[in-house]
């Protein structure tokens, strides 16, 4: 048998269409580590972690602690600076007053953190204050329930020995479940200490182990693996001869479980390895010698095994999942004669075990179900990374001991049961599912309609749009946009001015200038005051507090009177610009992102447009007819440039949107001198006419991506061949952009699509 196992092998792993197939689930794995870890209102970017692993590493656990607190304070008091201003900004007696309440609540804490705040020298990791809350109250959670462990090991044994004195678990009701349970928890962690515990951020290990649709890419892999294994083999009746030779039963089918075992392992290593990869290179590396419980998501586990460790355990135990469903799919498919039905019910059975994990609550009574079917055991970092007990009877039962159990015995009946049916079944042929559908058909001359429908329906253009444009209309439409303090006033001050400047929008801002003046006026005198002695340092920071407040607004205040003075020479309008700047990406990020979408998108619907006339050997009566060959590449070409339009335009359309919401865009004939300070003709342009340029940019890169994936099609006559080198041309310098070559974006599209970021 063993001599057969590399034969087996071979049969999988050297088809070229499993081969292609698995890469393309890789492809989407890869595609979605990336576009989920993307960075958004509640969850930061990856970069911004690695950052921080990188500060960390090399400290001892003491110089961490007092560097995130250091970190966690200063976050702190930057925040309390930027509500009180906040409140301040209200311009009210009773914003005034509560901002007046919290300042004597926190004493000195304004004064402390107030210089910081104005400087911005308090982004470490991130691009915005919101950002960096986020990550240093995250970070700075994790970091107490591990620094904690020690603590939280001996809250465990005062636990049971605290309610074991109480009468109802005392007495005779020592043979209660709680009592039990108390007494098997305590035995579970009684031979753990602090030794080895390394604080590490946990994001790396949670981007590359969490994930559904890892499991769900992997389980795909298993159909193909045992499609491969016995139904091919079966719709060919090959079973007849091997079945038919000496130990022809046990050998043979005992040889495909255990390449099917191979393979499954070797799946699963690669994909979480690619995972681990994106992982640590995206959010920063953990020491793999560290104790499990060093990142705060393990913390519960009462294993003491280091985090490597717990990366093979996880990986290993994936893989006899999907081996044990595997072999049951097996089973299944020697035992229907129908080739689909293997298929159906291992659909069925992935749906229901996800529905029975995804619906039953932690804590109801059927948390057992919940917790020991196939969703449940493929779940390695509750398995692993934490501490269960079930209630069996009135006594405790470890959830990572049962749920071995369970898949011990569900690889051994699918074993066995495969074993039995393909030993003792007689008729191992397999038939497919022949399913008669007729549509009408309406006969038609019109060259237009027949290449929308080769493009759109035949080479599923119009799926591969739609899966896109969900993408890429998701992504824009996620986008959050948090106004600071001094934005709030900028809008305000702004939609007051919005329009032609008159007699009473002057007297607006010289009456503002003059209060910014007076407040530079009050603090050069208090700063006087306090160099001659006659005032003490306190005082002066009490005087000087209430002018600071009104300066921080200051900078935005600046904005609006650059716009008046400009007026004033020239002419013109006043006009709120901040939602045109996040528009036009002037302001906040790029759109490099949104191209790499639509780029691929573009790439994957368009590609077999004209190769597949190639490939099926169409163009030798195509090109002697009526119409001739030109003519339906110019079709063809047509055809292509409107299907990607709609796709181009669905970015725009749900960024203008969001934008729009948080930033009002109104004014569009004022002139756009404010929004990239261009003086002269260009600058004296209407907003709306850069808007429509920009648009039609967008939508020229586009077409101009179609036309060159079109091109290629035309010279490679493969689409295979296409989609590779229209990746390379159209994708790897976007790519290389994101990594960090600023110099690549020279070489993609970008500057046709993005060129107002640019300016």
């Amino acid at each position: 048998m063993i001599r057969l196992i590399p034969f087996e092998l071979q049969k999988i792993w050297r088809k070229k269409s499993f081969l292609l197939a698995v890469a393309v689930l890789l492809v989407i794995h890869v595609f979605l580590l990336w576009y989920t870890t993307l960075p958004r209102e509640d969850q930061n970017s990856l970069s911004s972690y690695k950052a921080l692993t990188k500060e960390l590493a090399g400290k001892s656990e003491q110089e961490k602690g007092a560097y995130l607190r250091r970190w966690k304070e200063q976050v702190d008091g930057v925040c309390f600076v930027q509500s009180i201003l906040l409140l301040q900004g209200w311009d009210k007696e009773m914003g005034n007053a509560l901002a007046e309440q919290e300042l004597a609540k926190n004493p000195g804490v304004f004064e402390a953190y107030y210089e910081t705040y104005r400087t911005g020298e308090y982004l470490w990791f991130t691009s915005s204050l919101e950002q960096e809350q986020r990550l240093a109250e995250e970070i700075w959670e994790e970091w107490e329930q591990v620094s904690g462990y020690g603590r939280y090991l001996t809250s465990i044994q005062e636990q049971k020995e605290e309610l074991g004195g109480i009468s109802i678990f005392g007495g005779g009701k020592k043979d209660s479940y709680s009592a039990r349970n108390l007494e098997k928890s305590a035995a579970d962690y009684r031979g753990l200490t602090e030794e080895n515990i390394r604080f590490t951020p946990a994001k790396t290990i949670t981007v590359a182990m969490d994930g559904l649709w890892v499991r769900l890419l992997l389980f795909l892999a298993l159909l193909l693996l045992v499609g491969n294994l016995i139904t091919e083999e079966k719709e060919k009746g090959l079973f007849l001869i091997t079945r038919s030779t000496r130990l022809g039963i046990s050998h043979s089918l005992g040889a495909k479980l255990s390449a099917l075992l191979a393979s499954c392992l070797v799946l699963t290593a690669v994909f979480y390895g690619v995972g681990l990869l994106f992982a640590g290179g995206s959010a920063g590396w953990f020491d793999f010698s560290a104790r499990l419980q060093s990142a705060a998501c393990c913390l519960q586990s009462c294993l003491d095994i280091p985090l490597g460790a717990y990366l093979l355990l996880s990986v290993a135990t994936q893989a006899a999942v999907f081996f044990g469903i595997g072999s049951l799919l097996v089973l299944l498919a020697l035992l229907f004669e129908l080739s689909v039905l293997p298929y159906l019910a291992g659909v069925l059975l992935a749906g229901a075990s996800m529905l029975l994990y995804g619906l039953i609550p932690a804590g109801s009574p059927l948390a057992a179900v919940k917790y020991l079917n196939p969703a449940g055991l493929l779940g390695t970092e509750q398995l692993y990374g934490g501490y269960l007990n079930f209630n069996v009877l009135g006594f405790p039962r470890s959830r990572l001991g049962m749920a071995l159990f369970l898949l011990a015995v569900l690889v051994a009946a699918g074993v066995a049961g495969s074993l039995l049916v393909f030993a003792s079944k007689r008729g191992l042929h397999a038939r497919r599912l022949k399913i008669s559908l007729k549509l009408p058909f309406s006969p038609h001359g019109s060259l237009f309609l027949h290449e929308s429908y080769k493009l759109l329906v035949t080479g599923r253009g119009l799926f591969l749009l739609l899966v896109f444009a969900v993408l890429l209309g998701g992504k824009n439409i996620r986008n959050s946009y948090y106004p600071s303090v001094g934005e709030q006033y900028y809008r305000d001050l702004m939609e007051t001015l919005e329009g032609e400047l008159n007699e009473e929008k002057e007297r607006l801002l010289l009456a503002e200038r003059q209060r910014y003046e007076e407040a530079f006026q009050k603090c050069s005198q208090i700063e006087e005051l306090l160099e001659k002695g006659e005032i003490s340092e306190d005082m002066a920071e009490e005087l000087m507090r209430e002018q600071n407040m009104i300066l921080s607004f200051y900078p935005s205040f600046e904005r609006a009177e650059a716009q008046y003075q400009k007026i004033s020479e020239e002419g013109g309008a006043f006009v709120y610009d901040t939602g045109y700047r996040y528009f036009l990406g002037i302001w906040g990020e790029d759109f490099f992102v949104d191209l790499l979408l639509l780029v691929v998108g573009v790439i994957l619907a368009v590609s077999g447009m004209i190769s597949m006339e190639y490939q099926q050997g169409a163009w030798y009566l195509l090109g002697a007819s009526r119409t001739g060959k030109r003519w339906i590449l110019w079709m063809k070409s047509l055809v292509s440039v409107l299907a990607v339009l709609p796709l181009a335009l669905t970015p725009l359309a749900c960024r203008f949107w969001s934008i729009s919401r948080i930033y009002p865009m109104k004014s569009f004939s004022a002139s756009a001198w404010c929004l990239w300070q261009e003086p002269g003709i260009l600058g004296q342009m209407p907003i709306g006419f850069w808007l429509v340029i920009f648009v039609l940019s967008q939508l020229g890169a586009a077409v101009l991506a179609a036309l060159i994936v079109l091109g290629l099609s035309l010279w490679l006559k493969k689409q295979d061949k296409t989609v590779f080198f229209a990746l390379v041309v159209l994708g790897v310098p976007l790519v290389l952009k994101l990594l960090g070559f600023e110099a690549a974006k020279w070489l993609s599209l970008y500057p046709l699509y993005g060129w107002t970021g640019m300016v």
